[in-house]
């Protein structure tokens, strides 16, 4: 009986083992699946959780801070429905101006330049799905623009203040080869202003320069720019083996070429073009002004853009008169304009003569469209106006297909793609000379083709028409003050 219950005791015991071996299986395989679940769980609600953080980030940082609208208390984003406007506070912007100012500040009011700085203004709590604040924009009470839409070529010439160093080379002397002005440290980019003392104007000015001091065996004082910054050094001219006293830098004093107008503002007698800067070619960087004008031109023919090279009007320029718009007929007719500024967002022009539409005459009004304020530019059907053969613009269909806001590069607001059939069969699409080409949309001009995309030449990059009104005023009130 003892060997019986012996056996029975140690049965029990090996059964109460393996019953707590299978418990302690089933909790780590629970507790495994428990722990999965969680993690599942916070994946799934983590990834919505991130998706917010990153669109709150994204649309703080592309939506402008400020909006103009001719009736604060309406403002909306019709584009980012995911957006609720929350308004705050109500007030009325302060007019900064002297006495001395008013009449101006009354002139600029008149017309199509609306007068920014005064009028109800109401801040709005941008809320991301009625939940998450965004950042808060203020809506501005301000009257709306108008101007006439052109898409006429014109011909520029332009000076350069100071030479842009276009490249570097090394010269070939008796003793071998060397760069004097890499080794003063000029980069390519850089714009030469002044050679010791001397305002360069030209690229003449300066080989006169580094001439005169090889000659005398002395070295030679620049001041240039670099990023909107002076700076100084010394370098020393060398003979190359053909006799010439030389520093290594290739320099651009010029530029010259065919463009298309966007709009003309009668009030001020300017019209904006390029919806560009004019930039060196080889650098990149925009060429400071010292002189320039525009004068009437032809498209004789089109070089069709294909993937990988874009395409380029080939024109001509006249000598006689060009229309600002052909809406205006022969009382937009002008000679010749004369460039005020070479900016980021284009050329700001004054046409030389007065025009019959300088006051405010019937068919200036009529060929008159408003300028849509840059938040209520939106995806869909458009039409670009554009010169592709002789003088004369025509209307085109496009679509846009994104809007941003970024202010990082104003010309790069609108990406638009040409749908026409006759334009994509004329050029391929977008080429070179339709920058500045004017952007309808809803009957209101809301932009300029700016550039074209080497990948694919029937999109193209924006600017908003908002923008270089703006450039336009401020150059208008500057000419003024000056």
């Amino acid at each position: 009986m003892k060997t019986r219950s012996s056996e029975l005791r140690q049965k029990a015991v090996k059964t109460g083992t393996k019953r707590k071996k299978h418990r302690q299986i089933f909790s780590n395989a629970f507790l495994k699946l428990l722990r999965r679940t969680c993690r599942l769980l916070a994946v799934l609600t983590g990834i919505p959780a991130a998706g917010l953080i990153v669109a709150a980030f994204y649309f703080n940082n592309v939506l402008p801070d400020t909006y103009y609208l001719e009736d604060p208390s309406t403002f909306s984003l019709s584009q980012y429905r995911i957006l609720e406007p929350v308004s705050g506070q109500e007030d009325t912007v302060q007019t900064l101006v002297g006495t001395a100012d008013s009449e101006a500040e009354a002139k600029k009011m008149q017309g199509s330049i609306s007068g920014k700085d005064d009028g109800q203004t109401i801040e709005y709590t941008l809320m991301l799905g009625g939940i998450i604040p965004v950042k808060t924009v203020t809506a501005v009470e301000s009257e709306a623009r108008y101007v006439i839409p052109s898409g006429s070529v014109f011909g520029l010439k332009m000076l350069t203040e100071g030479a842009v160093v276009a490249s570097l080379s090394p010269i070939e002397t008796s003793a071998g080869t060397v760069c004097p002005a890499e080794l003063a440290g000029i980069q390519s980019g850089d714009i030469i202003l002044s050679a010791n003392g001397q305002q360069i104007d030209s690229f003449g000015t300066l080989s006169s320069v580094i001439s005169a001091a090889g000659e005398s065996g002395q070295s030679v004082q620049i001041t240039y720019s670099r990023d909107d910054s002076e700076k100084q050094t010394s370098l020393s001219p060398v003979q190359s083996t053909d006799g010439q006293w030389l520093t290594g830098m290739w320099v651009r004093d010029s530029s010259a070429g065919i463009g298309t107008i966007t709009f003309y503002e009668p009030y001020s007698g300017c019209f904006a073009a390029l919806g560009h800067g004019v930039c060196d070619a080889d650098t990149g960087v925009l060429l400071p002004l010292q002189w320039g004008e525009v004068c009437g031109a032809t498209v004789l023919g089109v070089t069709r853009g294909v993937t990988g090279t874009p395409g380029e009007l080939q024109g001509a320029f006249l000598d006689s008169a060009f229309t600002l718009s052909s809406l205006l007929g022969n009382d937009g007719v002008i000679s010749s304009g004369t460039v005020l500024q070479n900016l980021s967002c284009g050329l700001i022009v004054r046409a030389d003569n007065s025009l019959a539409l300088s006051g405010t005459g019937a068919q200036a009004k009529q060929a008159m469209v408003e300028v849509c304020p840059r938040q209520e530019v939106h995806t869909g059907e458009a039409k670009i106006l554009s010169t592709i053969g002789g003088t004369q613009p025509q209307l085109f269909d496009a679509q846009i297909e994104k809007v941003s806001f970024s202010e990082e590069d104003t010309s790069r607001n609108i990406v638009i793609r040409i749908t026409d059939p006759e334009l994509i069969a004329a050029t391929g699409g977008i080429v070179q000379g339709m920058s500045g080409s004017p952007i309808l949309q809803d009957g209101k001009l809301v932009g300029a083709v700016t550039h074209v995309f080497v990948s694919d030449p029937e999109k193209g990059y924006g600017i908003f028409a908002e923008t270089m009104l703006d450039a336009l005023d401020d150059t208008v009130q500057e000419e003024k003050a000056g």
